[in-house]
């Protein structure tokens, strides 16, 4: 049987870990006590991570997790433990909710700053509010430090901490903060970042981009830790990735949401009946599933036997739990799944599940993924917003050559062409068979786009293309026009010409006389694009052939929560899916119009 340690135990183990490790070291270092050692003696250990450990345990001061009024000694937990002993120069972590990897990396820098001279900490919380719990959990690690180690500040604000005293060896020591508004790059020009610590980035407002690259820039050769919960496959889950595949000199961490002790709900057990396990609690038993005389009872009871009972994916679920625990030698090595400790974490989980779900256990499930992971794959995708759903992003047809008597569609994306910009994209589609049947993206200018966009046209039985009307399409227009007739370059009616149309004051081919060539576009039939978009790939409308392509659309996301903009997440493009989504539209809303039919034809109206 597992053993269930209390609250109280586990203190004591975690102070009896602290004497042993502080023994340990006197032993190391001469026999003297750890508590009266100097600050020379410090710094001349600090590279022993044994030794930070030991420093941050004994001096540092933080507020109790659960009473804002008890000052108490920074002890680490098991994630900040292990964390602590394989954390390198560029790390990535990403986490679960309440881990306390912010208070970590926040004493770790604290303790530099006050221990060494020249140090240019950078901390980077992702609102003004954390920005200011920071700034809390500072004063409280400065105030509380034992006199001989409170180094004299030379400044200190609520954004800024600067320390000069050199009777303790310290000089031109700074701790800022700069939360990551728009318009503050600027501010990073021409510094030397020797610590950075960045929280929570997928939630960064305003050009996450420019920000980000002006920050690693300034921290290039420093200590830098990216910590975050998952918010979709943006700038964090790159590097994430980076650092799970040991490019780039990061270093990726993750851990479950188990590896912390507090998620726990005491008293549950796991109880067999009729050959199924279930989760009760302590104020439970079999007998209350047995129990019912009437049908409505029997009904009842078979009911509760059903929200009781563990599943395949939570039995999984469990075991991984109990492989933990047996890593950390919380429960014997005999231990099964179904013992009581791992009990206690499945009510948990359960109970966070309803919590965030309410009666949509699928939804409560989902957001659990991205605020309590599991493993490092579902809460990526749990939190990504997508345009379309990833399980209808694959191939399913092959790419097409043209065939006699077919029409197609082709439409643009246009870009500056420029190497470091976004490149442009071209999408051909069968009007028959809705097939993808050609996809490419190439660095060009806009006007010579528009010889390629001619040999496509010319190949693909003279099919109309649709170009975008904005600044580097009308240059990309204007060329097409001159090599290719008229009407075989898109254009599409305004609501009053139309309207003009049906009310019969002006002709079809009056009112196409007076409209310039390209698909207009606005914000508001530009989410129009992406929702067309997405029902003709769901629905297999739109049959997919290029892996390129439904790659790239992995990363095309709302950008709000009204989905009234979108586009690729930082770091990625969406050229290919934007030159998708124009041909999409002009099929669905305006092609058969451009070939001849607008609305409802007033009588005697020309047909084109």
């Amino acid at each position: 049987m597992a053993r269930v340690k209390s609250v109280e135990e586990l203190k004591a183990r975690m102070g009896a870990a602290v004497d042993h490790a502080a023994d340990q070291l006197s032993e190391e270092f001469g026999g003297f006590d750890i508590q009266l050692a100097p600050i020379k003696w410090w710094r001349e250990n600090w590279p022993d991570k044994k030794v930070q450990k030991l420093f941050i345990e004994n001096f540092i001061r933080i507020r109790s997790k659960h009473n804002d009024n008890e000052i108490v000694p920074f002890k680490f937990n098991d994630v900040q433990s292990d964390y602590h002993f394989r954390r390198t120069r560029r790390n990535v972590v990403l986490k679960a909710r309440q881990f306390g990897f912010s208070t970590y990396e926040l004493a770790l820098k604290f303790c530099k700053a006050i221990l060494f001279s020249g140090r240019n900490i950078r901390e980077v919380p992702h609102d003004p509010d954390a920005e200011e719990e920071f700034w809390s959990r500072l004063n409280v690690m400065y105030d509380h430090l034992p006199s001989r180690f409170r180094p004299a500040t030379k400044y200190r604000s609520k954004e800024k901490f600067e320390f000069h005293d050199l009777a303790k060896g310290v000089s031109n020591s700074v701790i800022t903060s700069l939360n990551p508004r728009p318009g503050l790059e600027g501010k990073l020009r021409s510094q030397t970042i020797t610590d950075a610590h960045l929280t929570e980035i997928p939630f960064w407002a305003g050009d996450q981009e420019s920000f980000f690259t002006a920050l690693m820039a300034a921290a290039e050769k420093g200590d830098i830790t990216l910590e975050s919960t998952a918010g979709g496959k943006e700038k964090f889950h790159l590097y994430y990735e980076q650092g799970k595949r040991g490019k780039g000199g990061w270093t990726s961490f993750f851990y479950e949401w188990w590896w912390l002790r507090e998620n726990r709900i005491k008293g549950f057990r796991f109880a067999n009946f009729e050959d199924k396990w279930l989760l009760l609690s302590d104020e439970e038993s079999i007998l209350d599933f047995t129990d019912g005389e009437t049908e409505d009872e029997r009904i009842a009871n078979r009911h509760r036997i059903d929200d009781a009972k563990v599943t395949t994916d939570e039995i999984e679920i469990c075991e991984k739990i109990l492989s933990h625990l047996k890593s950390l030698k919380y429960v014997d090595r005999d231990a099964t799944w179904h013992c009581f400790e791992v009990a206690e974490y499945l009510a948990w989980r359960r109970l966070k599940i309803e919590e965030l779900g309410g009666l949509d256990k699928k939804r409560g499930l989902k957001l659990f993924r991205v605020e309590h992971p599991e493993n490092d794959i579902d809460c990526f995708d749990s939190s990504v917003r997508n345009v379309i759903s990833p399980l209808y992003l694959k191939v399913t047809c092959e790419p097409q050559e043209p065939i006699p008597g077919r029409e197609y569609l082709i439409g643009a994306d246009t870009s500056l062409g420029t190497d470091d910009g976004d490149s442009s994209a071209i999408e051909v589609i069968d009007l028959q068979t809705g097939r993808q049947c050609h996809s490419e993206e190439l660095k060009i200018s806009p006007d010579l786009l528009a010889y390629r966009l001619q040999e496509l046209s010319d190949d693909y039985n003279g099919a109309v293309v649709c170009v975008e009307r904005n600044n580097t399409g009308i240059a990309t227009i204007k060329k097409l026009l001159e090599l290719v007739e008229p009407e075989r370059v898109y254009k599409e009616l305004t609501a009053a010409l139309r309207r003009d149309v049906e009310d019969g004051k002006l002709s079809y081919d009056e009112a196409m006389e007076k409209v310039e060539f390209g698909v207009v576009t606005s914000t508001a039939n530009k989410s129009l694009y992406a929702v067309f978009l997405e029902q003709a790939i769901r629905t297999g409308e739109i049959g997919l052939s290029n892996q390129e392509w439904c790659d790239q659309a992995q990363n095309v996301i709302w950008l709000n929560a009204q989905k009234t903009q979108w586009g690729a997440m930082s770091g990625f493009h969406d050229d290919r899916v934007l030159a998708m989504a124009i041909v999409n539209y002009v099929r669905m809303t305006g092609y058969g119009e451009f070939r001849g039919f607008v609305g409802v034809m007033p009588e005697g109206a020309p047909m084109r």
